[in-house]
């Protein structure tokens, strides 16, 4: 990245060029030269919008004018130096008198300080060239009684002017912004108390801005009337010429090469730029737009290193901040809808409780003025794609995680800088590698993150980072560290937060991701690794539904030897839970173990169900305790009470049809806080009733 300061100065002369202006410069040379005389005043006007290099292409006709020969004395007139009407007028006669040659013009300094007292006679004490106007009014008055009649005075300095033969050019920048009483004061001495002989004006000014101004002042009623208002003051309009597209683009794309950087994944790229260019051009239609983007971009990119934020969508947003203020400053208000491209209500008329209400982006587009609308309706499909209606098909979003678009990384794009909660992706990559060449620690210490906020980025990091690893061997040695992690799990699976949930599933992907090539015993290695094993279930549910969804069909080599392992281990511990009655481990997720064996092998278990039955060492109420489940409200406390949800099918598909008195006692009310075994079964009395006669249809197999 380049050190070069961008400071918003003018060309001081033509060789400066970019932009192919001189030739237009010298013609407008020739034009004030050509039209100057001795015996009249002009007026040149060069409109053009602000930041378009108005000030640039006057320092070159100045230049132009002094090649040409001519001995040109030129002297700018700030109007902004001034605060009222009277310090305007002050500094209009001092730049004039500036002009004037050191010798032979002290006559001509002396009738402009009368015209000066006849103009505004409250200039006394204002400084003019090192005295003040007032010491040589006062000298006028001396000598005369009467104060010198306008018309007289005005002839009287103009004469002296015509005597000097000295070609003046008075130059006044930025006319436009002026308000009020000083634009108006400054267009009557341009029209009438300065047109002295010899003297030619050039005025810059935004024309626009300038009808809106003589509108805002009340001297005409439209911008047409303005237009011709303006036709009085000005005898010579000229127009900078705007940037054409190849212009634009050459100098934004010089601006990118100074402050772009590269990153690890420029090669993956969409070009998306490529796509929104006319965003750059439509916004960035002046040289000061586009340096002034640049330089915002040449300031903001350092503050976060690269590979930690989408540089692409950092150039969006600074060209949304410096060319669309007021859009980009509500950005984080909407930083939700924007994220999911809803409003988080749901929809009335839907069928479905978690359809919710689309974002209508337009609440951000109307922020904006009409000619830049469509332009906006793109940049924030571009960095929000949630938000993009079906009809608007293509929307050059971010392919790249770090993105605007990712909760994980909205936040650092507005703070310019990885916030407290958060955490770098060079950080995370570091203790990745780390553990991988046998240093967990670092790893462990961010997945154990007592911050909620923390792990959770640091998990969703972590498993970006480990979808990219080259070998199998390197995901096992992750999915490994990772099984130590979750045996410090709580047992009980309504405890486990949903980023515990994340890492077992992780697990699963890591065994998904390893091809086959003789590394099936590590799978099975891993998973047994698991103390639990209803961990090892919901571990094998992950991996299935994922071999479901993606597999195409294909099961692995270790697929089978980890079905047949968890079946067996499966049925001996679902059947010896049962055995123990009211003293089995309340935290055992024992219906989803009977659910697991029931749709993998069904007929085993039954069989040995049906047996300790009539042997009568384990009776129907064991068994239906185990199909009560529990709830408690979310948002508050943990208050878990008895549901009144009973799995009446999985009891169905385990018990044999036959009828028995204990179907057709009464049920009773228990203490709903009590989750023991032994209340589950006082509480399903009355409520479990007969299984029919087909109870043994596999209901998963339709």
């Amino acid at each position: 990245m380049s050190d070069e300061v961008w400071r918003d100065d003018p060309l001081v002369q033509g060789s400066q060029d970019a932009f192919g202006r001189l030739s237009y410069a010298r013609r407008a040379a020739e034009l004030i030269g050509n039209v100057h005389s001795f015996d009249s005043s002009a007026v040149v006007g060069l409109s053009g919008p602000w930041g378009s290099g108005k000030t640039s292409l006057i320092h070159m006709v100045i230049e132009e004018l002094r090649a040409n020969g001519q001995n040109w004395s030129v002297s700018w007139f700030n109007p902004w130096a001034t605060s009222d009407v009277t310090g305007l007028l002050s500094e209009f006669y001092a730049s004039l008198t500036e002009a004037l040659p050191a010798k032979k013009s002290k006559n001509v300094k002396r009738a402009l300080a009368v015209t000066a007292s006849v103009a505004a006679p409250a200039l006394d004490g204002i400084p003019v060239v090192g005295k003040p106007i007032g010491e040589a009014v006062r000298l006028v008055r001396d000598k005369t009684s009467q104060p010198m009649p306008w018309q007289r005075a005005f002839a009287e300095a103009s004469h002296q002017l015509r005597e000097l033969e000295q070609p003046i050019l008075i130059v006044i920048d930025d006319v436009d912004r002026l308000q009020g009483d000083e634009l108006l004061t400054l267009l009557k001495v341009v029209r009438l108390l300065g047109r002295f002989s010899g003297v030619q004006y050039l005025l810059a000014y935004d024309e626009e801005t300038l009808h809106r101004n003589l509108v805002g002042a009340g001297v005409v009623s439209d911008s047409g009337t303005a237009e011709r208002f303006m036709e009085k003051i000005v005898q010579y309009p000229l127009y900078l010429p705007p940037l054409t597209e190849h212009q634009q683009l050459a100098r934004l794309n010089a601006g990118l090469d100074r402050v772009a950087r590269f990153t690890s994944d420029d090669l993956a790229t969409n070009r998306r730029l490529d796509g929104l260019r006319d965003c750059f051009t439509t916004l960035l239609t002046t040289p000061r737009a586009i340096d002034r983007f640049i330089a915002q971009l040449g300031h903001h990119l350092p503050l976060l290193p690269p590979d930690e934020i989408d540089d692409e969508d950092m150039q969006l947003l600074i060209l949304m901040r410096v060319a669309l203020p007021d859009l980009y400053a509500v950005i984080p208000r909407f930083r939700r809808q924007l994220l999911s491209g809803a409003t988080g209500e749901l929809k009335r008329d839907s069928q479905s409780d978690f359809e919710y209400e689309p974002f209508d982006k337009e609440v951000l587009v109307e922020l904006v003025d009409v000619k830049y609308r469509d332009t906006a309706r793109k940049l924030i499909v571009s960095l929000f794609p949630k938000v993009r209606l079906k009809s608007e098909s293509v929307s050059y979003s971010s392919v790249r995680r770090q993105s605007v678009q990712n909760a994980e990384y909205f936040d650092r794009y507005f703070v310019m800088g990885i916030p407290d909660h958060d955490v770098s992706d060079e950080y995370v990559r570091v203790v990745f590698a780390n553990a991988l060449s046998g240093q967990p620690l670092g790893l462990i210490g961010l997945l154990t993150e007592k911050d909620i906020h923390l792990r959770s980025l640091a998990i969703g990091k972590c498993i970006a980072l480990a979808a990219d690893l080259p070998t199998g061997s390197s995901r096992i040695t992750i999915a490994d560290l990772l099984v130590g992690l979750v045996n410090r799990f709580s047992p009980d699976f309504s405890e486990w937060s949903n980023d515990d949930r994340r890492i077992l599933e992780w697990i699963g992907d890591m065994l998904n991701s390893v091809k086959d090539h003789g590394e099936s015993g590590l799978h099975l290695d891993v998973y047994r690794k698991l103390t639990r094993l209803s961990v090892q279930l919901l571990l094998w549910e992950n991996v299935t539904t994922k071999l479901d969804r993606f597999g195409r069909g294909e099961k692995p080599a270790w697929y089978e030897g980890m079905a047949s392992d968890l079946l067996r281990r499966a049925t001996t511990d679902s059947l010896e839970h049962l055995k123990l009655g009211d003293v089995a481990d309340s935290q055992a997720a024992i219906a989803y173990q009977l659910r697991f064996v029931l749709n993998l092998n069904p007929d085993p278990l039954r069989t040995e169900i049906a047996d300790l039955l009539a042997r009568q060492v384990i009776d129907l109420e064991t068994i239906a305790s185990r199909m009560v489940s529990a709830r408690t409200m979310l948002g508050s406390a943990p208050d878990w009470q008895i549901s009144d949800d009973i799995d009446q099918q999985l009891f169905e598909r385990l018990v044999p049809a036959a009828d028995d008195p204990w179907y057709h006692q009464t049920a009773s009310d228990v203490d709903r806080r009590d989750l023991s075994w032994e209340n589950k079964r006082r509480f399903v009395v009355g409520r479990i009733k007969q299984p029919a006669e087909n109870s043994y249809i596999d209901w998963d197999s339709f």
